[in-house]
């Protein structure tokens, strides 16, 4: 308490002296100083203090704090630096650094971490042996996964994408000074992503390997993630089924390849947050309850996921007590401080979604079909009541799983599962739902089906969108484990002389996955031109076009209205900084606007290749290089007789 005290006194004075403008905020801090000082004067007199004055709740709380100093004195100090992080927030605007902000906001976490978070006493050599077969299996299945989402990763798939290119531009903004809050969102997006995405493209420079190499590292991460996930709550056996199925399954690869709305980070983090959570219930461990609210507050400045992570945890607890209260009585101090965890990490976006409600919700007021008024206008439009278009759209988001092709930004004609799997989900989903009472099928259930809800049913064309439902796949890969499990059980039963162990048909069920999902990516797909429209495909080609031509040479767009500069970010961001014009409108006379000694490049669509006699005459002698894509022609280039190395 006097640590406590002294530590409350001194961020008064902080304020007195450097943030006078804040007076009432040093006052409050001071005033908290006092009363705990007085207490601690008043508890040394004995038990005078001790008497009616004081109820039993609170003589505990304060026999817990005489029993646990440093932890009250890091709590305190954890909450008083997250509310200082909030009121510097408040003085912040226009083009300003916001690094001290930063700085407070993870000291804040850190000091909070530091009053639970206990490392457990482990004999590592002893437990690398005890469990040294499953680490490399784990290990092995990270090794391929990793090996199937970096190899050649810029290169496929073979174009950058509008939304690459949109996060590419957003994340270049850091690199020039034009965005410097990290703890905002934009476009939906969390800010803190951008700067962490800024920092891998200061290393690699623009291109489509710095745009995509988080995404690559966390599509990794999950893989071990999940197998600890369902190693912990189920079995080896489904463990294994899950992580290989995530490794070598078409759609996890495909979004670990590209950057789209992030959904792959949430992935990984609602997996990790899910599992340090019920872990920490079952063990009754206050410190993976606060890590759990740590991640899952972090989460939030990343992407939108976080908000449905978040909200089901509280319904999630309001069901264990109708089923399992004991569990949650037991664990009420924990929950108290998972709460505290993710109310100090969350601070600031909390006091940026305050602030700017439009913003925060962006993308769900554009897409969601309540707040965009889609649903209104579809109930209007088609005479169907709104509950029987809400059951219309429940059941489209579901068929994204193992019916519906997943197609936007991907373009794929097989859904999120392949043929195996998708049957085997079925089987899985059907046993958690009968067995739905127990936490840990409660739990996977409330994560699989408020995800195809919030992420699918209330979104805009649920039907061609499985990657709004990224969030939930890993889950699904368990629930695909459980249906194999289940029935390699009661094969064993049956089947005299087959152990419950026999590794050889889950081998089998394993290879089946991986023939059917990495031929249809890296063979069927991965060749194919089939990856975005013939559109984005120019605007990605013109990009890197230009960027190889160096900034020397003036690129001139005439491929409008097909491709106009702006429209597509990827001509942007993949140019790395290289000028490029647009014409939009047809020539009919020679330009006269270009320099005929300068060093120029000229694009033409297709549709617009007959303009290219009227830049020949303006520029004579120049050389043309015609660009295929797929056999199919995408674009002429006419490059000056200056520029005389083509890319």
């Amino acid at each position: 308490m006097a640590l406590a005290a002294l530590g409350l006194a001194a961020i008064g004075q902080y304020y007195f002296s450097f943030v006078r403008q804040n007076l009432i905020d040093g006052s409050v801090f001071f005033a908290a100083a006092i009363a705990l000082y007085l207490i601690l004067l008043r508890r040394s007199e004995g038990p005078a203090f001790q008497g009616r004055a004081v109820s039993a709740a609170v003589r505990r709380l304060l026999d817990r704090i005489r029993d646990e100093p440093i932890k009250a004195v890091l709590v305190i100090l954890a909450f008083a630096i997250a509310y200082t992080t909030y009121r510097a927030l408040t003085t912040k605007g226009g083009p300003t650094t916001y690094w001290d902000v930063f700085a407070l906001w993870c000291l804040s976490f850190a000091v909070y971490a530091l009053a639970f978070v206990r490392l457990p006493r482990l004999d590592v050599g002893t437990w690398l042996n005890e469990h040294r077969k499953e680490i490399l299996t784990v290990g092995g299945l990270t090794l391929v996964a990793a090996a199937l989402r970096f190899i050649t990763l810029g290169s496929i798939p073979n174009v950058v994408d509008g939304d690459e290119g949109l996060l590419g531009t957003l994340a270049m903004g850091v690199l020039k000074g034009n965005l410097n809050n990290m703890m905002a969102t934009v476009y939906g997006n969390s800010t803190l992503f951008l700067f962490i995405m800024a920092g891998v493209i200061k290393v690699l420079g623009p291109s489509a390997l710095a745009l995509r190499m988080l995404s690559a590292v966390s599509g990794t991460l999950t893989i071990p993630a999940l197998y600890i996930f369902a190693r912990r709550f189920f079995s080896a056996r489904v463990a294994l089924v899950a992580a290989s199925l995530l490794t070598v399954s078409h759609f996890h690869v495909h979004f670990s390849r590209v950057i789209v709305a992030t959904g792959i980070q949430d992935a990984f983090f609602a997996t990790l947050g899910f599992y340090l959570f019920l872990s920490g219930l079952e063990q009754r461990s206050s410190s993976r309850l606060v890590l759990a609210g740590l991640v899952m507050g972090f989460e939030l400045y990343i992407y939108m996921g976080a908000r449905l992570t978040i909200l089901l945890v509280p319904v999630y607890i309001l069901a264990l007590l109708i089923k399992d209260r004991k569990l949650v009585i037991d664990n009420r101090g924990g929950l108290l401080a998972f709460g505290g965890a993710l109310l100090v990490i969350s601070t600031p976006m909390a006091f940026f979604a305050v602030k700017h409600p439009d913003d925060f919700l962006a993308r769900v007021n554009q897409l969601g079909i309540i707040q965009s008024g889609w649903l209104a206008q579809e109930a209007a439009r088609t005479g169907l009541s709104k509950s029987h278009i809400l059951l219309e759209q429940f059941r489209k988001a579901f068929l994204t799983v193992n019916s519906n092709p997943a197609y936007a930004f991907y373009f794929s004609k097989l859904p999120m599962l392949d043929f195996l799997s998708g049957a085997l989900f079925v089987l899985g989903l059907a046993y958690s739902l009968y067995h739905v009472t127990d936490r840990r099928y409660l739990l996977l259930n409330g994560w699989f089906w408020s995800g195809i809800l919030a992420g699918g049913a209330l979104i805009i064309l649920p039907d061609t969108s499985a990657y709004r439902l990224i969030l939930v796949f890993p889950v699904v890969c368990v629930l695909v484990g459980l249906g194999w499990d289940k029935l390699a059980q009661a094969a064993s039963r049956a089947l005299p002389g087959v152990p419950a162990s026999a590794i050889v048909p889950t081998a089998v069920v394993i290879s089946t996955f991986a023939f059917l999902n990495l031929k249809a990516y890296f063979f069927d797909f991965a060749g194919s031109c089939e990856f975005e429209s013939s559109n984005t495909r120019l605007a990605s080609y013109i990009g890197k076009y230009a960027d190889e031509l160096g900034p020397e040479v003036t690129s001139y767009m005439l491929t409008g209205p097909r491709v106009n500069y702006g429209t597509y970010k990827s001509i942007e961001y993949l140019s790395g900084g290289a000028p490029v014009m647009d014409i939009p409108e047809p020539l009919t006379a020679a330009p006269t606007f270009v320099d005929s000694d300068s060093r120029s490049a000229f694009f033409f669509s297709p549709e617009r290749e007959a303009e290219l006699p009227l830049v020949q005459s303006r520029i004579p002698g120049g050389t043309i290089d015609r660009v295929y894509d797929c056999e199919n022609l995408l674009m002429t280039v006419y490059l000056s007789p200056s520029v005389s190395v083509s890319p």
